[in-house]
């Protein structure tokens, strides 16, 4: 089953967002230490996590409900994360402040990013449902999709104009990933969704 991808630009704004993929292949970080905190805060030392990626915690008793129950991790143990710094992630979804006390132990699970660097080019359709009506077509050709081979990311670069053409509410998108000789890989779900807010207004 192919990842859906949501992602939010806002109306009339300049947008640089970097597109992730998962791939299949699982990275372990242990961890050190688990704050009693809102939102739960994690350190595992030099993880390497991309900032606002999907992430498992497995073998931490202490987490009870919020730790997976399998091994590896099934797709509801995954929650997004973000990076206080580079030793630490942020579980904003999670209050830890009732939790027991970390007492050792536990590993951080994710999903390696997907190797770019196979691919020549990417088009990235936007509708207004699924198969409904075409609303943007934005490729590597005509400037508004760079791949990131390095950080392994797919950017996605809208000017104010673009994104001031888009009308607020909820569109649909897929990605393809062009190779040199093969035929495209699509690489997330036709309803991955982009969320178009209003303009911010201030008086």
């Amino acid at each position: 089953m192919l990842q859906k991808l949501n992602i939010v630009v806002r109306k009339g704004s300049f947008e640089n967002i970097p597109i992730r993929i998962e791939s299949g292949l699982w990275r372990y970080a242990p961890i050190v230490a688990i704050e009693r905190s809102a939102p739960l805060r994690i350190t595992a030392t030099g993880h390497g996590i991309p900032d606002g990626w999907r992430v498992a915690i497995m073998n931490a008793r202490v987490l009870g409900e919020f730790a997976a129950q399998s091994n590896p991790p099934k797709d509801r143990d995954l929650r997004p994360v973000v990076l206080p710094d580079p030793d630490t992630v942020e579980f904003n979804a999670i209050n830890g402040a009732a939790f027991k006390p970390h007492t050792g132990g536990g590993h951080l699970a994710w999903l390696d990013p997907m190797d770019l660097s196979p691919f020549i080019g990417a088009r990235m359709n936007v509708r207004t449902e699924t198969g409904g009506e075409l609303l943007a077509n934005w490729t590597t050709e005509t400037g508004e999709l760079e791949i990131d081979t390095a950080n392994r990311a797919l950017w996605l670069r809208l000017s104010a104009e673009q994104t001031e053409a888009l009308t607020p509410g909820v569109k649909v998108f897929d990605i393809e990933l062009i190779r040199p000789v093969v035929g495209p890989d699509r690489i997330c779900a036709f309803d991955s969704t982009l969320v178009v807010l209003d303009e911010t207004t201030t008086e």
